[in-house]
């Protein structure tokens, strides 16, 4: 199984490098003063700097192996040697390393934060650590067990005889490396005095690295990786040109983090999981990076069942780590995740894309996580760092070679640069809109260009007075407004505060709240065409209203149409509903003239309402000419000609030229003409016949030649009775 060669291959390394060990018992008491405990890190943004205060301060201690290990070496800036005792300290006969730090300016030696590094030695954070899969045992190598830090306001000169004030205690300590957060004020000498250690054989002294941090501005410069042996082998402070914070101090001399390796290798995110309640309480500092993964997807079998070793899937893998960025969240701490490196084994291989599928849906659930290095991605192009065998031989592809793992803790080390020392650009607010506005709520949008807080000021005028707010961090904003007063016109402004401290605010803007509605009374029915035309469709709105006038917003009801025009070819809406108290219909009309239709509700009859319209003939369709049936030679009678549309009504609206013409070459016709406004549709006009027995006259328009109409044959007679011959 995989994890077991990665198991091999890490603890091979390990005692290569010259250390071994893992994580977590509960075994541990830890008491600090009441002031170390509120240097808490303050929430959000580029971190106040820790300055590192101990550096080549005066150090003392009553055990140096002889002087082979002094005390100096304890607080210089080499991390592959520390001071060594070896002598086994008691209870009786307790060993120390006293620092001197009444050179150091007041103002720095108040709160400071006091770290203790074994990693060099003990490569695994908890040398007692059995995980999900107890594959070996670590061994401590001069670990501090049992211990104090004191402090002392003597004179500088040489280490105090008496006087030490005790500011913390640790009993039954299983880890490589310790900070407490304690409260310096007053004093000018710190001491770390150990009663007791965890050491292999023929190794029972004291062996550490201590820094001492101002921690004036809070503890937020100080780090801690949780994670497996690849984090492990990385994240120590030893090896290579510099440990993480001188790396970070190189690029951006204003810091010098303090952090701790808290790794062990061969772990899995659910021995993460089952153990961060333990581990991260211990911890003062501000960021948190979990870099599990690795052995997850080496335990992960795709077969049901899954036979052997634990199946860790990529479900378990993800409720893993995202109950971890839970208590660091809830802490008021900062989560950093990385992808999961490439490896060149076949299961890595395969499922190492689907486990990174749920980092980045860890990426978009919880976007309070900085992002950490892409190690797949940078180990994916840079094959050449992954080592292809164990130094027993047996096959790896999975851990970094040497150059490997100083690569990674570069890759860390620019992702801070790039994420937490750098500055983002100035917050901006933008897109700030209002929706779903009611009688009594409202809610506010808006975006901004950083991840930020959300809060919204509101009030009857622009002292505003109320407010909501919610500190989580995002860039789409939404806040929802409740208790307000119906019909009131509101102020409010919008505002956050980004995880670097910038804040940024909207200008003031308005909204105004619906008025209580009650129930719907009745329709108003309203249109833009008050003067349809026949025949042609028109658009008309339905609302329903209270007896206020108000919209009835919440008419669930039917509505059934009717009109006064009866006429073949009405078409009329189909019975229908309408939306928020309010729809769209349209009909069709045919009778000219006054016209109405009505909306009734289909149950409640009472619920009604009528639109009145008048309709207008459509365009000319038809010429019509009357005229009589007989006529007397030489004698005018009338014509009329009359224009209708495709209904039937009186084209009212008809301006044509019309054009008579005679069977009667002697005949005596109207001259063209045009009909005018005050024609309506209908003209008169005066014809002479002159040549019997009959003759006929036609009409038609001059442009046209569709609109024309004729008398039929009109008996034309002399106008002579018998009797007159």
């Amino acid at each position: 199984m995989f994890l077991k060669i990665s198991a091999t291959a890490t603890l091979v390394i390990s005692i290569a490098l010259g250390s071994a060990a893992p994580l977590a018992r509960t075994a541990n008491a830890a008491q600090s003063s009441p002031a170390a405990q509120t240097a808490a890190a303050a929430p959000g943004g580029v971190p106040a700097a820790m300055p590192l205060i101990s550096r080549g301060v005066p150090a003392y201690t009553n055990d140096d192996c002889g002087g082979s290990r002094p005390a100096a070496m304890a607080n210089d800036a080499n991390y592959n040697l520390g001071w060594r005792s070896c002598n086994t300290p008691s209870t009786a006969a307790p060993t120390y390393l006293a620092y001197d730090l009444s050179g150091v300016p007041a103002a720095q030696r108040g709160r400071i934060v006091v770290a203790w590094y074994n990693d060099q030695a003990t490569l695994q954070y908890d040398y007692t650590y059995k995980g999900v899969h107890p594959y070996c045992c670590w061994s401590p190598y001069d670990i501090p067990r049992d211990y104090t830090v004191d402090a002392n306001a003597g004179p500088t000169g040489g280490v105090p005889t008496d006087g030490w004030v005790t500011l913390a205690t640790v009993t039954g300590n299983n880890y490589h490396s310790r900070q407490h957060a304690v409260d310096l004020t007053g004093y000018n000498w710190l001491r770390l005095n150990v009663t007791a250690t965890d050491g292999v054989t023929n190794a029972t002294g004291v062996v550490i690295k201590m820094d001492v941090h101002d921690a004036s501005a809070g503890v937020q410069d100080d780090w801690i990786f949780y994670g497996d042996s690849i984090t492990e082998g990385a994240m120590r402070h030893d090896l290579g040109a510099g440990s993480f914070a001188q790396l970070i101090q190189a690029q951006n001399p204003a810091h010098y983090p303090a952090f701790e390796a808290g790794a062990i290798g061969g772990t899995t995110s659910q021995d993460g999981a089952n153990s961060f309640g333990t581990w991260f309480p211990m911890f003062p500092g501000r960021y948190a990076a979990l870099a599990y993964g690795t052995n997850d997807v080496g335990f992960y079998c795709p077969a049901t069942p899954c036979p052997g070793d634990p199946n860790i899937s990529p479900t378990t893998f993800y409720n893993n780590m995202a109950g971890m960025v839970q208590a660091v969240i809830a802490a008021g701490k900062v989560p950093l995740v990385p992808k999961i490196p490439w490896g060149c084994t076949a299961q890595v291989g395969t499922y190492g894309p689907v486990f990174n599928q749920q980092i980045d849906a860890l990426y978009n659930a919880y976007p309070q996580i900085v992002r950490g290095p892409d190690l797949w991605a940078f180990f994916q192009a840079n094959p050449n760092l992954i080592n292809k065998t164990a130094p027993d031989g047996t096959e790896d592809c999975i851990h970094p070679t040497a150059d490997g793992y100083l690569a990674l803790r570069q890759q860390w080390v620019n992702t801070a640069i790039a994420s937490v020392y750098t500055p983002p650009p100035v917050l901006q607010i933008s897109n700030v809109q209002t929706s779903s506005v009611g009688s009594s709520s409202a809610v506010i949008t808006w975006t901004t260009n950083n991840t930020a807080s959300s809060k919204v000021d509101y009030g009857a005028t622009t002292a505003y007075g109320t407010n909501v707010a919610d500190a989580a961090t995002v860039t789409s904003h939404s806040m929802t407004l409740t208790g307000l007063t119906p019909n009131t016109t509101y102020h409010y402004a919008v505002s956050g505060v980004d995880g670097w401290g910038q804040s940024a605010a909207s200008p003031d803007a308005t909204f105004t709240t619906t008025v209580v509605v009650g129930p719907a009374s009745h329709f108003a029915l309203a249109t833009a065409t008050a003067t349809p035309t026949a025949g042609t469709p028109f658009s008309f709105t339905v609302t329903a209203l209270d007896d206020a006038g108000n919209t009835a917003t919440d008419y669930a009801g039917t509505v059934h149409f009717i009109s006064t025009d009866s006429s073949a070819g009405v078409v009329l809406p189909a019975d229908g509903t309408l939306t928020n108290g309010q729809g769209t219909f349209k009909a069709t009309l045919i009778k000219a003239g006054a016209q109405t239709i009505t909306a009734t509700d289909t149950a409640t009859a009472t619920i009604t309402g009528t639109l009145s319209v008048t309709v207008r003939p459509g365009a000319a369709a038809t010429m019509k000419l009357v005229a009589p049936k007989t006529a007397v030679a030489l004698t005018p009678f009338q014509v009329t000609v009359t224009l209708t549309d495709a209904y039937g009504n009186l084209a009212t609206g008809y301006r044509g030229t019309v054009h008579f013409t005679s069977t009667d070459l002697l005949a005596t016709l109207p001259p063209d003409t045009t009909f005018t406004a005050a024609d309506g549709g209908r003209h008169v006009f005066n014809v002479t016949l002159a040549t019997p027995p009959g003759q006929s006259i036609s009409v038609y328009d001059i442009a046209n030649g569709s609109l024309h109409a004729g008398s039929g044959v009109i008996s034309v007679t002399t106008g002579l009775g018998i009797g007159g011959l």
